[in-house]
């Protein structure tokens, strides 16, 4: 009965024993492990670590080319906007022809040319419009100390506005300022009319004002160090050039590399984050270095030399081909009809709405990248203080909670996390409007976590879990297209008309209440979704 009962059970196939372990090895090596991930946390830590030498300086030293804020904004909208439709285009040829490596090294390529490109960029000429001697007074507004260059004959009429060349910052809180019974006074010889004429031709200039070295013995002098020519047309033009291709393939290189990320990760999405943090960390050491660099290098010069920055840079760029080389950068392949898919996908009212808030979040993120170390730089932040911002951006505030993102997003859901980040940025802007010593900003940045740390994961993870299979690239270039092109675009250029025309402060304050009534609606949106009433 025994042997009866034995030949009586179902015998396995021969060979099962031999595909279930196979299968199982197959699960096994596939699995991500910390030495599989090592080449892409390597890739994210070089393309970050070169960008932030540049790009949180790149709209200062616009300035010191003589590019005013509004013509910035013009300039890094069209530069943003470009990127809404390079990013899926490049990213679909990359998907169609499974081409990842060649297009991410082309990428890199064109970044150290642009990169040296925008570093060679010489000096605007000197503004020789006015034959008339110019003065130079130290004067006092608002309890800082002003040096400004004039024009004596301009100035000799009544309330003339335009007589004044430049206006820079000397002392925030001045010794000498501080206390005295006028909004202004006159340290040195100044050809007035009345204290109101004073007081507007100050204020006109005080809203663009760079921190310099001032030295009053120059002061009531004639002088031959005239300003420069703002928006002259050749730094316009070099700068506007060599930015559209920076930016473009910096913005190529990010959304290919987050989609290789989560295409290599595959279910086990959650741990973006801890990959992403790679590229924060990098960001938040070299923005540190470059700054101190630069600090180091224009110590003899009131012109801060953004050289060291540049070429740090390309090392950084160089580098990162070598790791690409080994990157092993898996796709699924592509549908024939992968643009009809993601049109389908963009259709549906919960997809449509996802985008709106993206969009919303890049506008006023915008605003602040564009013009934060603008803002600091007005206050009398030097180029030391302005790359500490950025590392406690990144140490404080990206990497906890990009670490954390996984449990983050499971606890509060992706479109919370949007809610989050709107909260958080609009807390941050009004810190900054109320801010009176740059200093104070190092504790501010800790909101960068909240705002976009968690924010950027929560993005990606949606962007993967709503792509069709062998799109992820097209999608991940829609989304981030979405945030750093379409956004950041219309941001920097509303950012662009506050700053020139009311001052950092009050822009940052309109956009603090911009950012909590998107809050809002992004609140209102989470719960829609929740509840099954938007699909």
């Amino acid at each position: 009965m025994l042997a009866f009962k034995r030949l009586s059970e179902p015998m396995e196939p021969l060979g099962v024993e031999e595909t279930k372990s196979t299968e199982s090895q197959h699960v096994e090596d596939t699995k991500p492990t910390f030495r599989k991930l090592l080449p892409i946390k390597a890739h994210y830590l070089m393309i970050f670590g070169g960008s932030s030498a540049i790009y949180p300086y790149i709209y200062i030293y616009a300035k010191q080319l003589g590019i005013t804020a509004d013509v910035i904004g013009y300039i890094t909208a069209f530069l943003w906007c470009s990127t809404v439709i390079t990013r899926p285009i490049l990213g679909g040829l990359a998907d169609h022809f499974q081409k990842f490596k060649l297009v991410l090294v082309s990428m890199l390529m064109i970044s150290i040319s642009t990169d040296l490109g925008l570093s060679f960029i010489p000096q605007p000429p000197q503004d020789t419009t006015s034959n008339s001697t110019t003065n130079t007074s130290v004067v006092c507004f608002q309890n800082n100390s002003y040096q400004t260059q004039y024009d004596t004959d301009a100035c000799s009429s009544r309330c003339a506005l335009k007589c004044i060349f430049s206006c820079s910052l000397c002392e925030k809180y001045d010794d000498a300022c501080v206390g005295s019974n006028s909004s202004y006074f006159v340290q040195f010889g100044y050809l007035e009319d009345s204290s109101i004429c004073v007081e507007n031709r100050i204020a006109k200039c005080v809203k663009d004002a760079v921190k310099i070295g001032c030295n009053s013995t120059n002061a009531n002098s004639t002088t031959d160090d005239t300003p420069v020519m703002q928006n002259a047309p050749l730094q316009v033009g070099l700068f506007t050039t060599f930015a559209i291709f920076f930016f473009i393939c910096q913005t190529t290189v990010e959304s290919i590399t987050d989609a290789a990320c989560g295409n290599t990760l595959g279910e086990e999405m959650e741990l973006f984050g801890r990959q992403r943090m790679f590229g924060t960390i990098g960001w938040g050491i070299f923005s540190l270095v470059a700054g101190s660099l630069n600090h180091l290098f224009s110590k003899s010069s009131n012109v801060v030399n953004y050289a060291p920055g540049f070429y740090m840079s390309v090392i950084f760029y160089s580098l990162d081909v070598f790791v690409l080389l080994k990157l092993n950068l898996k796709f699924p392949k592509s549908p024939s009809n992968i643009f009809k898919d993601v049109g389908s996908l963009l259709l549906k009212p919960k997809i449509l709405l996802f985008i709106l808030q993206v969009v919303a979040i890049g506008l006023i993120r915008g605003v602040f990248n564009t013009y934060v170390l603008w803002y600091l730089e007005s206050l009398g932040a030097n180029p030391l203080l302005l790359g500490s911002v950025t590392s406690v951006q990144s140490f404080l505030g990206e990497v906890p909670f990009l670490f954390f993102s996984g449990w983050i997003i499971r606890k509060m859901g992706h479109l919370n996390v949007f809610t989050m980040s709107f909260v958080a940025h609009g807390l941050r802007f009004f810190a900054y409007s109320f801010l009176g010593n740059p200093w104070w900003s190092l504790a501010v940045e800790v909101l960068q976590g909240p705002s976009f740390g968690s924010f950027y994961a929560a993005l990606t993870s949606y962007a993967k879990l709503v792509a069709p299979k062998g799109a992820e690239a097209t999608v991940q270039g829609i989304s981030l297209a979405a945030l750093e092109g379409l956004g950041t675009g219309v941001g920097s250029l509303i950012g662009g008309y506050w700053v020139h025309n009311y001052g950092g402060r009050s822009a940052f304050f309109y956009t603090g209440i911009m950012s909590i009534v998107f809050g809002m609606f992004s609140c209102v949106i989470s719960g829609l979704t929740s509840c099954k009433v938007i699909k």
